[in-house]
């Protein structure tokens, strides 16, 4: 049988280019039935948790030498599209003259139809959806270091709380020097089956790692990370979790130490990202 010939190859992937087309405005359709089924009472349509799932499924089968990261950031883009034409949203980013990395990743997460707006401070980027001027702020992760941590501000029912870590499978182009970043919105947090959670404990004087590590061990808890910070009368702690915890979960009434510990709350969480091999998930500090 003769090989085919570079116009009848070329024929072949305009069909087959022809095939994904279709199948992306026949998503489309099914969308559109997700989202009456969903009713008109869902204002804000992403959910962090169903891309986590969606992405983890096709990393498991993704084989060749095609890069999954390049493959990722295609569905991500086409989510983000499809969101869009649910509702509208958009996204704040910490970004200046000086700070690029967090608007490249924001931009591959979100895709290029969502509204982005950069802020020159961490600070001005969280007050957006603080003040309901924007539905996600793009943070940067917390660090040990931070002179000024914006996660101290989550704290209280009515509060945003971190929804997504970025990036989630690889990493594409960046100016400046490569970050992780947190997504922060109102959204209520779900499990994913791999998940880490953020907690807020706040005690009446310092404590160090260790020691708050072995009161979160009692309480069956495994922490990950921990960044600390003081407060007029008080210092709090930015714990992460290597699992989900909501704020009803039992482990956290044991989190009592007599004169110590003041207050413990869920502060966010997110899906574990995926590592190097497409499978693992890792966090990255």
């Amino acid at each position: 049988m003769a090989k085919p010939n570079l116009d009848e190859l070329r024929q072949q992937i305009d069909a087959i280019d022809d095939q994904i087309h279709d199948l992306i405005l026949k998503r489309w359709d099914v969308v559109q039935h997700v989202a009456e089924a969903k009713g008109k009472s869902v204002s804000f349509p992403l959910r962090p948790t169903r891309e986590a799932g969606m992405l983890r499924r096709l990393a498991e089968r993704h084989s060749g030498p095609f890069p999954f990261s390049a493959l990722a950031r295609m569905w991500h883009e086409m989510i983000a599209a499809f969101t869009m034409l649910q509702a509208d949203y958009s996204v704040a980013v910490f970004a200046n003259s000086e700070e690029h990395t967090l608007w490249d990743l924001a931009r591959d997460q979100f895709g290029s139809q969502v509204p982005m707006t950069a802020y020159p401070t961490v600070r001005d980027a969280l007050a957006q959806v603080f003040e309901d001027k924007h539905q996600i702020a793009v943070l940067p992760a917390p660090r040990e270091s931070d002179d000024d941590p914006w996660w101290v501000k989550l704290s209280g029912a009515n509060a945003p709380k971190v929804i997504m870590r970025l990036p989630f499978a690889g990493v594409g182009s960046v100016r400046g020097q490569m970050q992780d970043a947190l997504a922060v919105a109102r959204l209520k947090l779900e499990p994913t089956g791999s998940d880490r959670t953020l907690i807020l404990v706040e005690t009446t004087a310092p404590l160090s790692r260790t020691g708050l590590n072995a009161i979160l061990q009692r309480a069956k808890l495994h922490p990950l990370f921990t960044a600390s910070a003081p407060q007029q009368e008080s210092w709090v702690h930015l714990v992460e979790l290597g699992d989900f915890v909501d704020g009803k979960d039992p482990r956290l009434e044991l989190i009592e130490v007599r004169d110590t510990v003041v207050r413990v709350e869920v502060v966010g969480g997110y899906a574990e990202v995926l590592g190097p091999d497409r499978r693992t998930g890792v966090v990255l500090e």
